[in-house]
Order: C-alpha cells, then sequence, then structure tokens
C-alpha cells in the first residue's frame, strides 16, 4: 500500500526515507530573526510524524532581502547553533533537513520602517504597493556573496541541504523575467544571476544538496531551467506569484480550486534531477498516485502537515488523518505577523503546550448542545477521550452555520471537509436531532459535563427585507433583482450574492465594509471578486441599509452620510451579521449544572475560534 510515495528517493547526497515533504513555509515561530524553542517543537512534531523531508521557511541571505520582521536571517552567525538545535530535534526521526534562502528583492511585506527595495529595476509591484531601486553591480555581487555565505552557515549548522528560490517572482525571477529585468548590462542575460548564486552556494556548501525552487507557472522560469542542468540535485515546483492579486493566491491556492493543481505543470521541469512539486496536495493515496505516474519524484504536502502532523505515519498504518480543508487560517497567522495557527487542529503551533491531562480514569457523561463546529468537536473530543457523549441539535441536520454554507461555492469545500473530518468519530456519539434543549431536557441526562455551544442567530435589526440566512437554506422567496446588503464582517453576504447570481437573479451587492470581502483571507476574497464579476454582480461599496420597500433600497455612504442612493430591488436580502445564542447557559448553571460554554455563543466569530474552544470545553471534564 503506497508503495510509491513510502519508497525511498536519492537527491544528490542525501536520501530522503519516503516522498513526502514538508515545503518552506512560514511559521512566525521567529524572534530577532532566529528560530524559538516552539519553531523547534513544531518542525520537531513533523519529523516524529515521518516526513521525509522538511525544508525550513524562507530564510533571508542578505540584510536587503528580509521580508518581513519575523523572518529569519541565514546571513547571522548566530543561525549555525540554531540551526544545530532544528537538526538536533529533526535529524534523529530518519528526517533529512534542508533551509530555502530566499532574497524578496521588490517584494516587500514588512511595515515601516522599511529598508530600501532592491531589485533588477526600477519596476513597482502591485501587491504591496513597492517601489524598488534598481540594483548596482557591486550590490549584486555582494547579494550573491550573501546567498553563499548563508550556506556556508547552514552547512556549519548541520544542516542536509540548502534550497534557493527562484519562484514567485522574489528577486531570483526577476533577473530572468523580461518583464521585470530591463537592464543593459551584463546581469540583463536572464540566467546569469540564477546561475551565480548556485554556484555560490555549491562552493560555500559543497557537501550540501542543493536545490532550486521554481514556479511552474512561470513561463520565463520553464525557459530557464534547462541552464540548470548539471548545477543542481533536485528542482522544486509551485505555482503563483507574489506581486499580483490572482497570482498569489496560487501560492497557497484555496478552495474551490481543485486539489493537486501543480500535477499538470512538472513536465517541463524534467532536467534529469528529481522534482519535488506541491499545490495543495494533501491526500495520500493521490499522492502516491502522482508519484507512480511519474508527475514528481516527490510531494510537498505542507497543508496536510499542517493540519496532521502525523500523516506519514497514519497513511502508512492506514489510521484516520485530520484531512486539510484549505480554511486558509494558517497563511492568514502569517500574513497578520502572528504564528502559526490551524483552525481543525489546535495543537499546530501550540506543541510545547501539553494538553490538560484528565483527573479521573472513569468515563463521564457529557452532553453537548448544538453541532456547529464547536459543539462537535467538543463531541469528538470527548468521545475520543473515552467519554459517554450526547449531541442535542435542535435543527433536523448537523452542522449549525455549515449546513448552509455547504450550499455555496465559496465555502462549499471548507464545510463539507470539516463535517466529513469528523464523520466517523460522530458514530459513536448519540446525536439527537430536533431536539429543543431546556435546562429540564438537559439535566434529566445527568450530565457530568454540559458543553453549551448552541452558535449564533442572523441580526435582525427593523429593516425590510429577508435573512440571507433564509436565502442560503432556501427557505426565502426571492425576486429578479435583488439587492444584498452586507455589513461585510462575515462571509454569509458575499456566499448569497454568489449563490443568487448563479440562480440567474440580478444582483447589486451593497458592501459596508471599507473592502469587499474584509473579514475573508485574501486569496479566499480575491476568488470571490473573480467569481462575482464574471457572474454580473454589481458591486456598490461603501453603502449601508437605512430603508428600503417592496421596489427598491435606500442606502448611505457609510464615511460621508448625507450621501443617499436609492436602487430598484425587488428584494432586500439583509446580512448585517450575527447575534449569540447565550441564553441557555445560564439556565443550566441556575439548575447546578456545570457548565463549559464555545464557539460563537460566546461571541460569533470563526472556525478557529469554535474548534479551539470547542476542543477546551471537552477537556475540561475533570480537569
Amino acid at each position: 500500500m503506497l508503495s510509491s510515495l513510502f519508497s525511498p528517493l536519492r537527491v544528490g547526497p542525501v536520501e530522503l526515507q519516503n516522498r513526502i515533504v514538508s515545503t518552506a513555509h512560514q511559521t512566525t515561530l521567529v524572534a530577532d530573526h532566529l528560530p524559538t524553542a516552539d519553531f523547534v517543537a513544531y518542525h520537531e512534531a513533523r519529523a516524529r510524524g515521518g516526513v521525509g523531508l522538511i525544508v525550513m521557511e524562507a530564510t533571508a541571505p542578505h540584510p536587503s532581502g528580509i521580508l518581513t520582521a519575523h523572518e529569519l536571517a541565514g546571513y547571522l552567525p548566530e543561525m549555525a547553533d540554531a540551526y544545530r538545535r532544528v537538526a538536533a530535534a529533526v535529524q534523529p526521526h530518519g528526517t533529512k533537513l534542508f533551509v530555502q534562502l530566499l532574497h524578496g528583492g521588490r517584494e516587500q511585506i514588512a511595515g515601516p520602517p522599511r529598508a530600501p527595495a532592491l531589485a533588477p529595476s526600477a519596476i513597482p509591484s502591485q501587491r504591496f504597493r513597492v517601489a524598488p531601486r534598481a540594483l548596482r553591480v557591486e550590490e549584486i555581487e555582494e547579494i550573491i556573496r550573501g546567498f553563499g555565505d548563508a550556506a556556508r552557515i547552514a552547512a556549519e549548522g548541520g544542516l542536509d541541504g540548502v534550497e534557493i528560490s527562484a519562484a514567485h517572482r522574489y528577486l531570483i525571477a526577476q533577473f530572468f523575467d523580461p518583464e521585470l529585468n530591463q537592464r543593459d548590462d551584463e546581469w540583463a542575460e536572464p540566467s546569469r544571476f540564477l546561475l551565480a548564486v548556485v554556484r555560490a552556494v555549491r562552493e560555500a556548501a559543497p557537501r550540501l544538496c542543493v536545490g532550486v525552487r521554481m514556479s511552474a507557472d512561470s513561463i520565463p522560469a520553464q525557459h530557464v531551467v534547462p541552464h540548470l542542468t548539471g548545477e543542481v540535485d533536485y528542482v522544486s515546483v509551485a505555482l503563483g506569484e507574489s506581486p499580483s492579486y490572482l497570482g498569489s493566491l496560487l501560492i497557497v491556492p484555496p478552495p474551490p480550486l481543485g486539489e493537486n493543481l501543480i500535477a499538470p505543470h512538472t513536465a517541463q521541469f524534467r532536467i534529469g534531477v528529481p522534482v519535488i512539486a506541491t499545490s495543495r496536495v494533501i491526500d495520500a493515496n493521490e499522492a502516491d498516485a502522482l508519484v507512480a505516474s511519474g508527475a514528481a519524484d516527490a510531494f510537498g504536502m505542507t497543508r496536510a502537515l499542517i493540519a496532521d502532523p502525523d500523516l506519514p505515519s497514519k497513511a502508512r498504518s492506514g489510521q484516520r488523518v485530520i484531512r486539510c480543508i484549505g480554511c486558509q487560517a494558517c497563511i492568514a497567522h502569517y500574513h497578520a505577523g502572528e504564528a502559526i495557527r490551524c483552525a481543525i487542529n489546535p495543537r499546530t503551533g501550540r506543541e510545547l503546550t501539553p494538553p490538560p491531562s484528565a483527573g479521573s480514569t472513569h468515563a463521564g457523561r457529557v452532553v453537548v448542545v448544538g453541532s456547529g463546529p464547536a459543539g462537535i468537536t467538543a463531541a469528538t473530543v470527548a468521545v475520543a477521550a473515552g467519554h459517554d457523549v450526547t449531541l442535542l441539535e435542535r435543527a433536523h441536520q448537523i452542522g449549525g452555520q455549515f449546513a448552509i454554507a455547504t450550499r455555496t461555492v465559496g465555502s462549499r469545500a471548507v464545510a463539507e471537509g470539516f463535517l466529513a473530518n469528523h464523520a466517523d468519530a460522530l458514530d459513536s456519539v448519540d446525536v439527537r436531532l430536533g431536539i429543543v434543549a431546556t435546562a429540564n431536557t438537559v439535566a434529566a441526562l445527568s450530565p457530568d459535563l454540559v458543553v453549551v455551544a448552541t452558535g449564533a442567530r442572523a441580526y435582525a435589526p427593523a429593516l425590510p427585507g429577508v435573512q440571507a440566512w433564509d436565502v442560503l437554506a432556501g427557505s426565502a422567496t426571492v425576486g429578479k433583482r435583488v439587492v444584498v446588503a452586507d455589513w461585510g464582517g462575515d462571509p454569509i453576504g458575499i456566499n448569497t450574492a454568489e449563490l443568487l447570481a448563479d440562480a440567474g437573479h440580478d444582483v447589486v451587492y451593497c458592501v459596508a465594509s471599507v473592502t469587499v470581502g474584509e473579514s475573508l483571507h485574501q486569496y479566499r476574497r480575491n476568488l470571490f471578486l473573480q467569481r462575482l464579476y464574471r457572474a454580473g454582480v454589481e458591486i456598490v461599496q461603501h453603502r449601508e441599509l437605512v430603508a428600503g420597500d417592496s421596489e427598491s433600497a435606500t442606502l448611505h455612504n457609510v464615511f460621508a452620510p448625507e450621501l443617499e442612493t436609492t436602487i430598484a430591488a425587488d428584494t432586500i436580502v439583509l446580512a448585517l451579521g450575527r447575534v449569540p445564542e447565550d441564553g441557555l447557559a445560564p439556565l443550566l448553571r441556575a439548575a447546578g449544572l456545570r457548565v463549559e460554554e464555545a464557539g460563537d455563543c460566546l461571541s460569533p466569530r470563526g472556525l478557529e475560534e469554535a474548534v479551539l474552544e470547542g476542543t477546551r470545553a471537552a477537556q475540561a471534564v475533570f480537569a
């Protein structure tokens, strides 16, 4: 079983124990540009889980290449000792350990004060609004030496390899991209800078494995990769580019984009050395088939390993894996400058924080009220710990808000993926649907603990219209021309606008937030916008609903309220936020029951909070 994925792979001077790779990704578990103890524990967990190769996150080879304030600095002499600490934790598990060296060039994510941005040519960058200066020849030569020095430090630190990032239109890719390199000196030649860096790394660290990461959907990369023949031990390919809105989302592609997106793009990067490919490869069986097909020799399953660091050992033994659902929480934390987290696995990034131990050895009786993400999590965590669990849900299906999210293009995969992850565990839970929980009905079950996860309901101000929740559930009648009034604080309004447009309605989508999809991660938001524009949705920004009737909606500009707009509408759809269903917990406590609350009933938020609080509530059974 999975014989291709779990066969060893020779990559230059090293042999990988299997073909599963944790590719370079930023953890923000970094202080003063050095890895923290949490960083070491994070990677040790994935090595212990059996991954074949860990490529540590993008690390600056030179001070001018720093992307963020929480990026590793590979040029610091102290990095040698830091690498030794990571290697001592990772390598005893049989996992090889590389570092990726990346210079951002004109791409800078950090806030002010920023260092001067340097690039082959002075061409501004769209996404991060960076205006670089053209590199001087002596600066180019200094950066090349920086790559060599960083590689030497990596070798001193006991690493097995160095991966040079020439992907995503960062500095090296800027040199071989004719749109970004408009020089008229010797550095105008596309492959010159790339080869100079590769050779500097080789000379400085001759015993290390050396690879290059490239964007497989980049035409310039396809043209330049043959020049790496005989120069590198492997080629790593991914998708996307940093400077554009649509290109950037392919770096960490969200649903509804499909899985295994990289597979059709690898052939042109075959230059006689192993190819490592990554871009939303999350299923071990599919990765095994892709290796067997020759699509690549190894696959980065990075987000899958963020969700479940034990994926390799579980897949090999046939155990159930916590499957990545593509919710983008991991990359959202990075873009917010926060430590890496996973919405569906609260252990991720908290590896040094031990879970609470049970205070009793006998099974308790747990009643969970509400079957949204918080309730499902609490129920499955409690039943996995051996407790007797009853789940009460007033609806006739489980899922809470995720039950209606399954009808939407933008949230379906996340909702269905979450529910699928818990399906087997829920088979061991006494699930009772159509039950309205009261203090008496819950007390009659004699629980040791009650987890209240009653969620939220739609906020219903004194304004005309039907609720977006009812539209998503299919229980509202909607006319031909629809105005969707969205407060902009959750994905309900934007999902409703898309659902109605796909059903043939003429949709005017009015958003009261500063930007459309402001609460969504930018990659999901950008895909939503692409689909809405293509569906013909009229987007009206900075407008809030103040009145309306059966023929029109009246809106005010949120920044200049005296500016009033009237839009013809057969139906007004309200997506104006959520309020907690928080009435049950006080009644249960008054009845003398022990109660924990989790999720939206405490305050409507998102999946990550629901799962974290549901987990902690279940762990409190005998704490």
